[in-house]
């Protein structure tokens, strides 16, 4: 097959069909728009070849702290904490219910329970 005789069948087509030709050239310039755009968002920028001199430093007067601010004079970022409690730390928190606190408290769990457990079938 020759490019004259492929060049009238294409001439043909667009001429026969203008609108399925017009889509498919629209579809042919998103593609290759696509491709570009693909293309530049991929491609790695150049290494710039800038060099820098390093010089060594030595102070020629004392180096001064600034001050901090007010308000954190009485804060530290961080503390030590305890893995783990000893009696005497629990003994001023901790206060062990009374008989009459765990009944009530069984009772209302036992009402939770049974408001779950009735809507089961």
């Amino acid at each position: 097959m020759d490019f004259d005789t492929l060049g009238d069948t294409v001439r043909d087509f667009i001429h026969e069909k203008p609108l399925i030709s017009a889509m498919i050239g629209i579809f042919v310039l998103l593609f290759f728009a696509a491709m570009v755009i693909l293309m530049i968002q991929t491609s790695k920028p150049a290494a710039s070849a800038q060099t820098f001199r390093t010089e060594p430093f030595s102070a020629d007067a004392k180096l001064l702290i600034p001050a901090a601010p007010e308000g954190e004079k009485d804060y530290y970022p961080s503390r030590r904490i305890k893995n783990a409690w000893t009696e005497e730390d629990v003994e001023p928190w901790f206060t062990k219910p009374d008989e009459e606190t765990l009944k009530n408290l069984e009772k209302a769990n036992d009402a939770i329970v049974s408001d779950i457990i009735g809507a089961a079938p």
